[in-house]
């Protein structure tokens, strides 16, 4: 009797990628917008590995015997898993600012990708322990409405719990390792069992002095190559972020009130920051400026005559040209009650900084700096950018009443009338966004800049145009490179 024919058992490594990639499938099939996102990490074995899982924005880095031990405990756990950590990357949570407290920013970014989880209401990533999330998630909600990273962080920065008390929200919330966002990475490392990085090959500390030295000359070298490595991974979850937000507003629109969460996180990351420099170049207009001109300069016809006649150059670069620079200029501050006192003072100073670098002036210049709430309230009338930069400091500011846009418009209109402004490039007018517009377009370019940090673009009439400065772009704001006139419609 022939003895019957054994199927090999596959080895722990294949059956843990097959539970891999079952958890994929069935992501797909229940958020088919994310189908991209989940694309974009490949997976990693590595057996030594502490944790479920840990990405670096690139790669999924999972320990197999971990996987396939949790996915026979409860086959919802490595799904779960995939998707928790596909949205960190997805919201922007490893790209942020490296100077936050690690440890409160990533348990905020775990508390915000477990929200988003739970309003989508997946069947293949509920889990026993989503009942112990409520009673802490119910105390966020009464000080954070939207349960999003940020908010999430700045309240645990100001509540400064205690540290059982973190501990027991990490057990909770945390589904993955974070300490390759925060890491940084030379060619070839890989995970450790303790979440740091360990150099490719043998798990040895460098012992050879020689080694060290070439390592120390190289820092800068890898430091540059690491941010720009970062920055181009930054870009890439970004345009992702874009594709899910656009699908969940188009064809995924089933999924209605049940992504909120979602996208009030993809939101910031989808947010388009303004190129401030090209902005406010915006407003020059063409004015002869005494300065050679290369653009009108034919270096062919002078190099011709200097061979041919000795000497005699038959065209020379002419001694003006046409640029964009500034005369007049009006910068009005909305100094109602939601107006904060600092972030008027940081945004006086950055656009003084600004147009100073630039070169946007013109050498005598006429800047009005106007403070109005529901009407003006004071205005002071400058005649160059250094007494505007000496005035920032000891600026006073008056009002803190209701917002209302028309007083400013009609004191500029006035100004015009009485020809005491004949040259005017534009207005330009700082505020949160809530206030009466004029019925009538002015006769000037006007511009509002508007400091919202819930990244949302208040409507503006028609005429105007607008930009929106988060409270960081304010303070941390420094002059760019120049786009094209086209480039800066374009987010605009």
């Amino acid at each position: 009797m022939p003895e019957p024919i054994q199927t090999p058992v596959p080895a722990a490594d294949e059956l843990a990628a097959q539970v891999l990639l079952l958890a994929q499938s069935r992501l797909t099939a229940d958020l088919r917008f994310l189908s991209s996102a989940l694309e974009q990490l490949k997976p990693i074995p590595v057996p030594a590995l502490d944790t479920l899982f840990a990405g670096d924005g690139r790669c999924l880095y999972y320990c197999p015997e971990t996987l396939l031990r949790t996915f026979r405990a409860q086959q919802s756990v490595p799904t779960r898993g995939l998707l928790h950590v596909t949205l960190h990357f997805l919201l922007g949570h490893p790209f942020q600012r490296q100077e936050m407290d690690h440890r409160l920013w990533s348990l905020a970014c775990d508390i915000a990708a477990e929200e988003v989880i739970r309003e989508l209401e997946i069947p293949s990533c509920a889990l026993p322990d989503d009942a112990a999330q409520d009673s802490w998630r119910s105390r966020l909600q009464d000080v954070c409405p939207h349960l999003t990273a940020e908010a999430i962080y700045n309240f645990l920065l100001e509540r400064q719990y205690p540290a059982d008390v973190l501990a027991e929200l990490t057990q909770l919330f945390s589904r993955d390792n974070h300490a390759l966002w925060y890491a940084a990475p030379r060619p070839g490392s890989r995970p450790a069992p303790n979440g740091q990085l360990l150099p490719a090959g043998e798990d040895e500390d460098i012992t050879n002095e020689t080694e060290l030295r070439k390592a120390d000359t190289r820092d800068e070298t890898l430091q540059q190559m690491q941010q720009r490595q970062k920055e181009t991974l930054r870009r890439q979850w970004k345009q992702l972020a874009r594709q899910a937000k656009t699908d969940l507003e188009t064809f995924s629109r089933r999924h209605g009130k049940r992504a909120g969460a979602l996208m009030d996180g993809l939101e910031p990351v989808t947010f388009e920051e303004c190129d401030y420099t090209d902005f406010l170049r915006r407003f020059g207009a063409q004015n002869e400026v005494l300065q050679l001109s290369e653009d009108e300069f034919d270096l062919i016809y002078y190099t011709y005559g200097l061979r041919t006649y000795g000497n005699v150059p038959l065209v020379e670069p002419l001694e003006y040209r046409d640029d964009k620079r500034i005369r007049e200029f009006v910068i009005a501050i909305d100094t109602s009650g939601s107006v904060q006192g600092d972030i008027v003072q940081s945004f006086l100073q950055r656009t003084c900084d600004v147009l100073r670098q630039s070169g946007s002036f013109t050498e005598r210049v006429e800047i009005y700096l106007i403070q109005c709430d529901a009407e003006v309230q004071s205005v002071e009338r400058l005649t160059s950018l250094d007494q505007l930069h000496e005035l920032i400091p000891r600026l006073k500011f008056r009002g803190f009443g209701g917002t209302d846009f028309r007083p400013v418009f009609a004191y500029v209109d006035r100004l015009l009338e009485e020809k005491k402004l004949t040259n005017l490039n534009g207005l330009l007018y700082f505020t949160d966004g809530v206030g009466t517009y004029p019925e009538k377009s002015p006769a000037y370019k006007t511009a509002f800049i508007f400091n919202r940090d819930d990244h949302i673009s208040p409507h503006v009439p028609s005429w105007a145009i607008r930009a929106v400065l988060t409270t960081d772009n304010i303070r941390l704001l420094e002059p760019q490179k120049t786009r094209t006139e086209e480039d800066t419609e374009s987010w605009i």
